[in-house]
């Protein structure tokens, strides 16, 4: 369990960090998301960097019994899924993706899970 805590409190803590950017800095997220989609190099980076972090939860973290432990392994698996979506995607589909994340809807509802999830993965590895 020290381990699923460590990770609930690790990835709780960075999510909800990052949804509160999402919200403060609207413009600014979304002007770097359309400046890095066309950085093929930047963008092997993300997606290495994504393989290798849901690797590492995966591997390390693979439980399914519990609601904190069964999160904490899914958002690992949502990572490694992105980063290889993110290696493997064309640029034209990439620039499509940024395209619909641009409008507000998709944008602040995203930004807004991130909070509550992180906030709550935070307090429930905390908690325990």
């Amino acid at each position: 369990m020290a381990l699923t805590t460590y990770l609930a409190e690790l990835v709780g803590l960075y999510v909800a960090l990052m949804g509160v950017v999402m919200l403060l800095k609207p413009k600014a997220i979304r002007d770097l998301l359309v400046a890095f989609v066309d950085q093929r190099a930047f963008l092997y980076l993300v997606g290495a960097f994504g393989v290798l972090s849901g690797l590492a939860i995966v591997l390390g973290h693979n439980r399914w019994s519990g609601t904190l432990p069964t999160v904490v392994t899914l958002l690992g698996w949502i990572a490694l899924a992105r980063g290889v979506a993110v290696l493997l995607l064309s640029p034209e589909t990439e620039r499509k993706i940024v395209a619909c994340y641009q409008r507000s809807g998709p944008y602040y509802t995203a930004a807004i899970i991130a909070v509550v999830l992180g906030l709550w993965l935070a307090y429930a590895g905390f908690a325990a």
